[in-house]
């Protein structure tokens, strides 16, 4: 297997034994998934300044507060999303379901909730965010070039 090729799914179509559920759920709560699934706080990209539930054209003048606007949509979409929140569940469940192997999930579930394993989702964020902000001059600047590239 070449690094870049994708790592084959165990393809498991049979349901989930109690114990692999268990494996599965403590797999979610170790990566934050679960505290997502639990307050909706995924959906938080549409709440913020500029999503879709601002109605804000080039130019118009944002009359409300930018906090309180953030948190009054948040609540809007926390109430929404509450009907569907089984549906999630079931979803990611379902497909770490059939994505690992119980054996593969044990050792995954063990490493992440290992110091190690905190350290390295830790760090993995920090990696992102910290080189993400880092390299934002240089992003924009490849953007721009590319663009004008296309201009000619």
């Amino acid at each position: 297997m070449t690094p870049n090729q994708p790592y084959p799914s165990a393809k498991i179509e049979a349901p989930a034994s109690a114990s692999k559920l268990a494996l599965i759920r403590r797999f979610l709560r170790a990566i934050g998934r679960q505290d997502q699934l639990d307050s909706g706080s995924f959906l938080e990209r549409y709440a913020v300044p500029g999503g879709v539930m601002w109605q804000i054209k080039p130019g118009d003048q944002i009359e409300e507060n930018l906090r309180g606007g953030f948190e009054l949509r948040m609540a809007a979409l926390k109430r929404a999303y509450e009907k569907h929140r089984a549906a999630y569940q079931q979803a990611y469940e379902s497909h770490l379901n059939w994505e690992f192997t119980e054996q593969e999930l044990a050792t995954i579930v063990t490493f992440l909730e290992s110091r190690e394993g905190r350290h390295y989702l830790d760090g993995r964020w920090r990696m992102e965010a910290y080189t993400d902000t880092n390299t934002e001059d240089i992003e924009q600047g490849i953007v721009a070039e590319a663009q004008a590239s296309l201009a000619q």
